[in-house]
């Protein structure tokens, strides 16, 4: 390789690779198109007879896939879209039974001129192009007077007498645009934001307007709940690139609905998974008994005040002596999402309120400070003797004993029933096999460098590996065989890694007695903090005492295991245990993301000697419960503390640094017992 810049990678041989970012086929467009069109039909007839006109709106990748600029190639979707409109409206006119004043709405499509007048496309600065006074050409007008109508004339684009009902447009209509009966929403591109798609979802949720104006409300339709959801339905066509996408919209509903500790129990919510009075009152009383949460006389509400996915955990039998093993796992779902935050210390902190803080035990914080110091020593992720070609090999070998299905273009309708919150899957069927042999001999080169670059792999060695895989895989489906290959390489490199990985520490670092202005604990001179903000050691706070040899004067956790072990008064054979605490921010780098042990203990023995135990408090029942990717951060935490108790010993420091992962309900003793044995 010669040189490699942001987006390509030119080769000695010449050969030039560039990025390309993904996107949607023409025969997925088309595919896409057609559906959404079917879709618009099934039920803009129905909703012709309440009043109520239907309109649908497709995000597409950019202008010029409906617009011509300058005279420049033909717009593929709109060209396309014109196409499929006319034939699937011939094959709705050519029904018998179509009714006469809907026959007759469908006759408006065309103008007099012969121009299909349906669909316009509207974006970013043509709120300000249509104001530019007379077009050149009647087409340039026809654009200008429906961009107007799409910007600023609601009542217009809603009647019967307009025909436009198809808007196309690549961003969310951001300029203020808003519309109540967007029935259809469809996405051509995907989404560049998590903001983006929520602005683009919002544009579909919303209460329908008939053709006298009046919003078709609940209280509109005399509280006729199946007909208000009938009407106010939102149809989302989404590719299978956006996997999950109403599932992932579902969870953000519902942990909204549950936010984490401190908030209030909503009855309302419980309702809607559910439960009836009768097992909400009950669900709360035994939350109440189990000290999940507390009645708050002056909100007359019950406040969380502890981890109620992890309590209902430990007591299934008692909660599912009233609740159904359905109604149970619904509640368990919808708690997890709301107490498992991306990173259990970065909660969400409302900067109006002084965070609340926790005291810290002077005399115990002087007796933590040489451990504290000792395990942040400054290290040095390294790889040493790394057998590429044996590491190939064994890629190649089991990637090429795997199974690769081929890609098949499929339809899948699924609606979400608010009523019981679930998503139900009504339709589901295969329309076409997918043949990747053409697209792939042309784009290999650059997914290849694609692949390299997000899973930060050396090119040549990408390039050497690909060379070993069997290619029928990637033309089976290139999307499974690089998820497979990227699981496989993840496998394999750890197995590898484990004997090629090393922690450095430079010279001094076990005399530095320096601390950063950011530490948590600690003040730059060395001297203890008199506080710490509770949100950097967990969500709960505890009404428990914590043991004598605690940090902190009071409790924080996350997890009931996390309290029960922040209270512990346990005696060590011949050791006696000075000072523990839970970590507030301490990371250990692995080759997979950072490594964050909880606690950490000074031991000393009957000699005065120092040990320090770091341990990894888990709640699973048993070791094969811990995910892989949590494992393989554990093996190199134990690489991590085996490395740095060898470099204390080279500096002459008498300490010794043990690590452990403590299953649920093991002792402290056990642990501990087990690690100074597999430690040396």
């Amino acid at each position: 390789m010669v040189k490699t810049t942001k987006d390509k990678a030119y080769l000695s041989n010449g050969t030039t690779l560039e990025k390309a970012s993904y996107k949607l086929t023409q025969d997925e467009i088309s595919t896409l198109l057609e559906k959404a069109i079917d879709l618009h039909f099934e039920k803009e007839a129905f909703l012709f007879d309440q009043n109520i006109k239907a309109l649908s709106l497709f995000f597409i990748p950019k202008i010029e896939d409906f617009r011509s600029i300058q005279g420049k190639d033909t717009p593929f979707i709109k060209t396309e879209f014109e196409r499929l409109y006319k034939l699937k409206r011939a094959s709705i006119l050519a029904k018998e039974n179509l009714s006469p004043s809907y026959r007759e709405y469908l006759k408006r499509d065309f103008d007099e001129s012969g121009n299909l007048r349906v669909h316009q496309g509207y974006f970013s600065g043509d709120s300000i192009a249509f104001n530019k006074g007379k077009k050149e050409s009647s087409k340039e007008n026809i654009e200008a007077n429906d961009i107007k109508m799409i910007l600023s004339e609601k009542e217009k684009l809603l009647s019967f007498q307009t025909p436009l009902r198809f808007i196309f447009s690549v961003w969310a209509l951001q300029e203020g645009w808003d519309n109540p009966n967007i029935f259809t929403l469809i996405k051509l591109a995907n989404s560049t934001s998590e903001t983006s798609r929520h602005q683009q979802v919002g544009r579909g949720l919303r209460i329908a307007l008939n053709q006298e104006g009046k919003r078709v409300t609940h209280g509109f339709l005399k509280g006729n709940d199946n007909a208000f959801y009938k009407i106010n339905y939102l149809d989302m066509l989404v590719s299978g690139e956006e996997v999950g996408f109403i599932e992932d919209l579902q969870k953000e509903i519902e942990a909204s609905s549950f936010i984490g500790g401190g908030s209030a129990l909503d009855r309302e919510i419980l309702a809607r998974l559910g439960l009836n009075e009768r097992k909400i009152n009950k669900f709360c009383d035994a939350l109440e008994t189990l000290n999940a949460v507390e009645f708050d006389e002056t909100n007359n509400a019950y406040k969380i005040i502890a981890p109620i996915c992890e309590i209902m955990q430990n007591n299934e039998e008692r909660i599912k002596s009233f609740l159904s093993d359905e109604e149970y796992h619904a509640v368990l779902s919808a708690f997890k999402m709301a107490e498992n935050p991306t990173n259990k210390r970065d909660q969400i902190i409302n900067a109006n309120q002084p965070p609340e803080k926790v005291k810290i035990r002077q005399n115990l914080a002087k007796e933590f400070k040489e451990l504290w110091q000792t395990i942040n020593a400054q290290s040095q992720l390294s790889y040493q003797n790394i057998q590429k070609t044996k590491l190939i090999e064994s890629i190649a070998k089991a990637f090429n004993e795997s199974c690769v299905m081929r890609e098949a273009i499929t339809f899948e309708s699924k609606r979400y029933d608010p009523e019981t919150n679930r998503i139900i899957t009504e339709q589901s069927s295969t329309l076409k096999i997918k043949n990747y042999a053409n697209a792939l001999q042309k784009e290999i080169n650059a997914l290849l460098l694609d692949f390299a670059k997000d899973e930060r792999l050396p090119l040549k060695f990408t390039l050497e590996l690909y060379n070993a895989l069997n290619k029928e895989h990637f033309t089976n489906s290139p999307k499974k065989a690089f998820k497979l290959l990227k699981g496989i390489i993840k496998d394999k490199l750890h197995e590898n890694l484990l004997s090629c990985v090393s922690y450095g520490f430079c010279q001094n670092a076990f005399s530095n007695t320096a601390f950063d202005k950011t530490d948590p604990l600690y003040c730059e001179d060395g001297s203890p903090k008199t506080e710490i903000e509770k949100h950097k050691l967990g969500k709960y706070k505890s009404a428990q005492t914590p043991s004598p040899n605690y940090l902190y004067e009071t409790i924080i956790y996350d997890s009931k295991i996390e309290e029960e072990v922040s209270k512990e008064q346990v005696k060590v054979e011949g050791k006696s245990i000075e000072v523990f605490a839970k970590l507030p921010k301490f990371k250990i780098p692995t080759p997979y993301k950072n490594y964050e042990p909880d606690f950490a203990y000074l031991l000393k023995d009957n000699k005065g000697a120092k040990i320090f135990f770091v341990c990894e408090t888990k709640g699973y029942e048993k070791e094969s419960d811990i995910p892989k990717d949590e494992k393989r951060k554990m093996d190199y935490a134990k690489i991590f503390f085996e490395t740095l108790s060898q470099n204390l010993k080279n500096a002459k420091k008498e300490i010794r640094v043990v690590f452990a992962t403590r299953i649920n309900k093991q002792d402290l003793l056990s642990a501990l017992k087990n690690a100074l044995k597999e430690t040396p």
